[in-house]
């Protein structure tokens, strides 16, 4: 089935067609759903390389971002506008703050998810290991579980009607 601009529009993708003719399917997030349809997608990812090449710090730079996504999706459902470029965009210690959080509310035995509000950054792309005592496994983990706490706290927001 080919794919028409104007399904593609209903749907908050961007369709567009490369130098040579490729279609090239984008999304810009505008709602809050389609923060947590990113988050899960790159939590996923995350979870792939977390199995497939375990000592990578691939698995926990995706994981981050993955937390990213599901703290943009909370701000934009408790309507608080927030910085979607440069390195605002992704700190992820003040969208946590942001959010209404504290560093406290981690709750957090292993440091997991404090590494991910403390110490996660986008270099991380650009690493092979992680800097942490923490194994691959604990990190995207200790994402994984924050996610979950962080998609639920909108859902919750969202039953309380914002």
């Amino acid at each position: 089935m080919a794919w028409k601009a104007s399904q593609g529009k209903k749907l908050g993708y961007n369709l567009q067609h490369n130098a040579s003719s490729k279609l090239i399917i984008s999304m810009t997030p505008t709602t809050s759903i389609d923060w947590i349809s990113i988050a899960n997608e790159r939590a996923k990812d995350a979870n792939v390389m977390k199995i497939e090449r375990g000592k990578s710090a691939g698995s926990v730079y995706m994981a981050g971002y993955a937390l990213e996504c599901s703290l943009k999706a909370l701000l934009q459902s408790k309507g608080i506008k927030f910085p979607r470029r440069g390195q605002e965009g992704h700190n992820l210690r003040r969208l946590w703050e942001m959010s209404g959080f504290k560093c406290s509310d981690l709750a957090d035995k292993t440091g997991a998810k404090t590494f991910f509000v403390e110490e996660w950054n986008t270099s991380l792309r650009y690493e092979l290991t992680c800097n942490s005592s923490l194994s691959i496994v604990e990190l995207v983990d200790g994402a994984r579980q924050l996610t979950g706490w962080i998609q639920s706290q909108i859902r919750r927001t969202n039953r309380r009607g914002k």
